[in-house]
This record gives structure tokens, sequence and C-alpha cells, in this order.
């Protein structure tokens, strides 16, 4: 019929309108990282979201991160003629510009020590002058060339100055986060630069499965590669310098707030909030945001699919496609905001 030939084609277009569609996703992203924001975590990468839903495994490290952050000294034996106090003072001196959570051991016992040309070595320790003289603080055979023992030592890189052992205990909501993402299917992993001995007694402590010990920076990023390399979609949790390559490699990561910089620039989101329940809590955002996500284009492509066709055998006035039209992208927005509902942890 040419006299509605005007009236087919203009509900023809008006239905047609892709309005839907081009919401589905944006809208369900926006509104999730919203809900991310109050749960106490900080998207750096626009894709965070989608490879956080799909993580298989996910990676701890030990000290500052599934550990309180606050390791305290159990015991100091100094040697070579010097004094626990001489030894604290000059440990103290090397520490104290040093973000890495050993540092806050040794807080406030320098004795007005001063330490100049201090660096860090990834994964060994650290080394600087003091009153003239060379020091290194880290492992036993970086500091005092000896066999490694699981403790702190003080030394020139020849000879023994001081052995400190450390002791830093499990953060109070690190069990509950880790039975939170085994639950969800994840696979739980630990990696640190610490000994064999307190790793394993960690991992015992907390249910973890699979430990790594004595993780160099380099160590951790190929841990990640050979899960990766298997077919798995790792997330990474860390929190210091020695983290940042490991975090960058990851499919996802996961930075402490209370952690290095570098940490923060290297990972896709940021633990602003205290708690590690947060981390399940947003694995399970995520997962609500692909279904979500999926639940809006199903919606979307089926509406067009079926008023499409009604509308060009003139079944559909142009007043009803503008209603349908926008009951569509109403529809894909009001399910979205179902994602603001999502209780923080």
């Amino acid at each position: 019929d040419p006299s509605r030939a005007l009236e087919v084609t203009l509900a023809l277009l008006v239905i047609s309108c892709p309005c839907a569609l081009s919401l589905a996703v944006p809208t369900a992203i926006t509104v999730a990282h919203g809900a991310l924001a109050k749960l106490g975590v900080l998207a750096n990468d626009a894709d965070a979201l989608a490879s956080l839903a799909e993580a298989t495994d996910i990676v701890f490290d030990k000290t500052g991160t599934l550990g309180s952050g606050r390791p305290t000294l159990a015991r100091v034996e100094a040697f070579g003629g010097f004094d626990v106090e001489d030894v604290l003072a000059i440990a103290s001196a090397l520490e104290r510009d040093s973000l890495h959570p050993i540092a806050r051991a040794f807080e406030g016992q320098d004795a007005g020590l001063g330490a100049v040309d201090v660096e860090e070595h990834p994964g060994q320790g650290i080394a600087g002058t003091v009153e003239g003289r060379g020091w290194r603080l880290g492992r036993a055979e970086f500091a005092a060339g000896r066999a490694d023992d699981g403790a702190l030592w003080l030394g020139d890189g020849a000879e023994a100055a001081a052995r400190f052992v450390l002791e830093e205990p499990p953060r109070a909501d690190a069990a509950a986060a880790i039975a939170g993402l085994r639950g969800q299917g994840i696979d739980v992993h630990l990696s640190s630069g610490d000994a064999a001995g307190p790793v394993t007694a960690f991992a015992d402590r907390l249910g973890i499965d699979r430990a790594a010990s004595r993780q160099s920076p380099e160590d951790k990023l190929a841990g990640v590669r050979t899960l990766q390399a298997g077919g798995r979609v790792v997330a990474m949790v860390g929190d210091g310098l020695n983290d940042a390559p490991v975090l960058a490699g990851a499919d996802v990561s996961i930075a402490i707030g209370s952690g290095a910089a570098l940490a923060h620039r290297a990972a896709s989101l940021v633990l602003t909030a205290p708690s590690l329940l947060r981390i399940p809590a947003a694995v399970a955002l995520a997962r609500r945001t692909r279904s979500i996500v999926r639940q809006n284009l199903a919606w979307a492509l089926g509406y067009n699919l079926v008023a499409i066709p009604l509308a060009a055998a003139g079944l559909v006035t142009p007043w009803v496609a503008a209603l349908g039209m926008a009951l569509s992208s109403l529809i894909v927005t009001v399910n979205a905001l179902r994602l603001a509902r999502i209780p923080a942890a």
C-alpha cells in the first residue's frame, strides 16, 4: 500500500535504532566501576573487570600483602665485637627510607646514624654506607657470604655483623579472603622471597596448598608465565617494588593500597580499603558484570531480531516503534543498575 510507505519506513528506522545495543556494555561497565569504587577498589585498566571475571588462579605475595605488613624482631644476634644496639642502629639507618615492610621492624633505632648511597637489590636486600663503612642487609649470601638460613643478616658482603629473625603474622582477614576465593573456584598460590620454612608455615596457617619460597622478581614472573602457558588466567596480588614486574605480567593484577607507588602503576586494580575481603567481593562483582553484559546484549539483539521484521511487515506504527525503542533502552539501563546494589564486603 503506497499510502503507508512513509509510515512503515519511519517505524522501521525508529525501531532499528541500535540504542539498546549501544548502551548494553558501557552502561554495565560504568555502574560496575562505581560499585567497585564503593568496595574500595580502583581500576587503572579498562579491561580489568573482564579479566578478573575470567581469573582461574590468584597468586599472592607474602610480606605486606597476606602478611600484616608489621614484622617484628623475634631475635637479634650480634657478631664480630658489635653489640645489639650497634647493629640495630646500622640496620635502622639503612632501612630508614625504604618502603619495604621489613623496614618497619627497625623503626626508631638508628641512634642518629645516617646512611648514604643506599641501593636496593631486588630479592637480595639493601646496601649502603653508614659512618663511612659499606654495609649490606638482606639474605645471608648477599650480606654475609653465608648459606641461606631464612634469617635477615647484616654484614659487609663477606663478614657477618648480625643476624635478625623476623616474625610477621598474617592479616586478620587473610584466611577468610582465601577461603572466599577458593569458594569461587579460584586456585590460590603463595609466592614469596622469604625462606622455605617461614613460607611453608605461613601457607599452612592460611590453607594455601601451592607455595613457592625464595622467589626473585624474575622467578615470580616466570611462575605466572608457566600458569598462563597452561591456559590459566592469572591474577596477581602484591605491594612492593619487587612485585612490579609480575603485576605487569599477570592477566589482571591487584596492588595493596599501602604498597609502593610503582606497584600501583603496574597493577590493573588498586585496593584502597584495608580489608583483603574486598578481593573476593571484586571477583564476584566482575562475574556479575559479565553476566549483566551478556543479558543486555541478548535482550538488545533479541529485540531487534523480533521487532525489525514486524516493522518491515507494516505491523508496527511509528509511535509504537518509538515506545519500543525507549523501553528497550530503559530495560538495558535498569538491568545494569542492578550492579549498584551489590553490598560492600
